[in-house]
């Protein structure tokens, strides 16, 4: 039985190499991101009276944090081994999606007239394929291929 046990935990738990695994897990970390987003987002604009953009960039930040967290615990076995170095790569690959956020947020909403609900759901679908692919290629992959990379 601690053998099941032990499987379970590697396929459930542990971070995992193969991509097949890794994509749920990515979207239930971003998942679980973007609801802290969202939140933040609505607060910022429905109670605090902020502009939706500016809003979407603080919501965008905060959920970024925990999906840190969830993707270098969880998600990808590569993490770096510099916690705060990885942060600061993380957040710098995230200023990308921060963009796409921004970008969406304010043509719909702003230019548009679309809801910024709406156009918050359109820029969290069109960011989570940069990240997943950012964070897999280039911040969590294994170190033999980092220096493959630099080597060529």
């Amino acid at each position: 039985m601690p053998e099941v046990a032990q499987q379970l935990k590697r396929i459930f738990a542990d971070p995992v190499e193969n991509i097949v695994l890794q994509l749920p897990r990515a979207l239930a970390a971003s998942a679980a991101a973007a609801l802290v987003d969202f939140g933040v987002l609505c607060f910022l604009v429905e109670w605090a009276g902020w502009n939706p953009a500016t809003a979407a960039v603080a919501g965008y930040l905060t959920g970024g944090v925990l999906q840190y967290i969830l993707c270098s615990l969880w998600v990808f076995p590569n993490a770096p081994a510099n916690a705060a170095a990885g942060f600061v790569a993380f957040t710098v690959l995230s200023l990308v999606g921060l963009g796409i956020t921004w970008t969406v947020i304010l043509g719909l909403y702003d230019f548009a007239h679309i809801h910024y609900t709406f156009a918050k759901v359109i820029a969290l679908g069109l960011t989570f394929f940069w990240n997943f692919l950012s964070r897999k290629y280039l911040l969590f992959r294994r170190s033999s291929e980092a220096l493959q990379t630099s080597e060529a």
